[in-house]
């Protein structure tokens, strides 16, 4: 039980388990909009689905408060808390809704609510950087390297360079990880290849000038 647990003891669960939360998902995890192809993001099934594989029960997640609705905006709004171990994060999730134009009744607010309780379950998540790797190539804040997403290399200068760790091989178009990489600064190759997709011809060509 966790109540057993000393506080070092359930801060290395945390840390284990937020290791596992952080991981890249499958890909094509992320998704277009339905309205917006260019807007990305991720449906809240793969987060529920990696929080039973990651967290098994150290998780919950709980709505707080009642659904707020908004007459005027058509948009409904709910709040949650989702607990991982000892730790906690209140998500904030809406969605939009239609009236009927003859009695201006709401159309469907069970789905409305459903839909903003999913929306509040992901905010959560975001909270604490689950997705932020794959959502990355599709974020511009995932350039600051206060993000954590960016992996320092040395250039060949001997200067250190920064080079974002969600540059996209051309082969598969997902986001590059640091051994990715930190393997293509030891090849000298510039161009964004994961290591198992790096043609064999750059390979030999580059071992044959060392």
């Amino acid at each position: 039980m966790i109540v057993h647990l000393s506080p070092e003891d359930l801060q290395r669960v945390y840390r284990e388990i937020h290791e596992q939360l952080v991981a890249e998902f499958p890909p094509g995890t992320v998704e277009d909009r339905e309205n917006d192809s260019n807007s990305k993001y991720i449906p809240v099934q793969p987060y529920i689905h990696r929080l039973e594989t990651a967290a098994g029960t150290f998780w919950s997640w709980r709505t707080t408060g009642e659904p707020k609705i908004y007459d005027l905006e058509e948009q409904v709004i709910v709040k949650g808390v989702l607990k991982i171990v000892e730790a906690e994060r209140e998500g904030t999730g809406f969605a939009n809704f239609q009236k009927y134009e003859d009695t201006g009744k709401i159309k469907n607010l069970k789905y409305a609510i459903l839909s903003a309780t999913s929306d509040a379950l992901r905010n959560a998540c975001d909270l604490f950087e689950m997705g932020w790797k794959d959502l990355a190539p599709y974020r511009k804040w995932a350039k600051n390297p206060g993000t954590g997403l960016v992996v320092p290399t040395t250039g060949a200068g001997g200067n250190q360079e920064p080079t974002s760790s969600y540059r996209k091989c051309v082969v598969c178009q997902q986001p590059l990880t640091a051994e990715d990489e930190s393997y293509l600064s030891e090849l000298n190759i510039k161009h964004p290849y994961h290591r198992e997709h790096i043609p064999q011809h750059l390979i030999k060509s580059q071992t044959r000038r060392r």
